[in-house]
């Protein structure tokens, strides 16, 4: 058992009676099983703290390994579903731009079958469009609660395309033609320069906020009130373009006088 001492300054040993906690307690005395006992422990203590920090780092090389590995599997199970996409998305742009092809020579030869039928010429080159009447319309309108009239234009063009056409493909046909988005319109030929998407109040408005503005300044046509007219006499599609201004002096090649009469 150990024994716990003191060391004077002269002299040797001599126990102290409150144990490890007594004040004058200096020394601890083992035998030498007490000691070589203590140190199994300490050295088992260790040796238990070097085992559990080995463990430890294996489970987090272990674990670390599995996450790359999933990492790696998603990885590689993303790059073969984005190549599979990829290869699909570029078989769907061929077809369209296949697709697109196709329509444009059918539209093409649709146009240049109408030129022939009304004498248009040269069939292969004119645009298809004429102009059959253009006039003055009153446009109902309130300013401030009233019920006011403006003298607007409304300007009807035959298009090449037949009547038969469906509804939808007409509609976006004539608005990719009259009033595309990047090349020219194919309506300022007749003097339209520029365009409102909203209501004529709306835009009235606008002039008056912004008289400079150059938009208001020319010939302005009036989205929402384009309408198509599905002509079975004549057989092909009509656009009517409400503007603000008379046309300008309409080329020959678009006026209706120069249609050849169908026996």
């Amino acid at each position: 058992m150990a024994e716990f001492v003191k060391k004077p300054a002269i002299g040797g040993y001599k126990p102290v009676t409150g144990g490890s906690s007594d004040s004058e307690c200096t020394h601890v005395i083992l035998t030498l099983g007490e000691y070589a006992g203590l140190k199994r422990e300490i050295s088992s203590a260790q040796q238990a703290a070097k085992n559990a920090e080995y463990n430890a780092d294996k489970k987090i090389h272990q674990i670390q390994s599995e996450a790359q590995s999933r990492i790696t599997d998603a990885e590689k199970k993303i790059a073969k579903n984005t190549a599979e996409w990829e290869k699909k998305l570029a078989a769907e742009q061929q077809e369209s731009a296949l697709q697109r092809e196709l329509n444009a020579n059918l539209l093409r030869i649709n146009r240049e079958r109408a030129n022939a039928e009304r004498g248009l010429k040269p069939k292969k080159e004119h645009t298809g469009y004429i102009v059959l009447y253009s006039e003055e319309k009153d446009y109902p309108y309130r300013q401030d609660g009233k019920l006011c009239r403006a003298r607007l234009w409304e300007t009807t063009l035959q298009s090449p395309y037949p009547a038969e056409l469906a509804e939808a493909a007409a509609r976006r046909q004539l608005e990719e033609e009259l009033f595309p988005e990047e090349d020219e319109w194919l309506s300022a030929k007749l003097g339209i320069t520029g365009r409102y998407r909203d209501s004529y109040e709306k835009m009235r408005v606008e002039m008056k906020q912004e008289p400079e503005n150059p938009l208001f300044q020319g010939n302005v046509a009036l989205a929402v009130q384009q309408r198509l007219k599905r002509n079975f006499r004549s057989g092909y599609w009509e656009a009517m373009i409400v503007h603000t201004k008379p046309l300008s002096v309409v080329p020959p090649d678009m006026r209706a006088g120069r249609i050849r009469q169908s026996s």
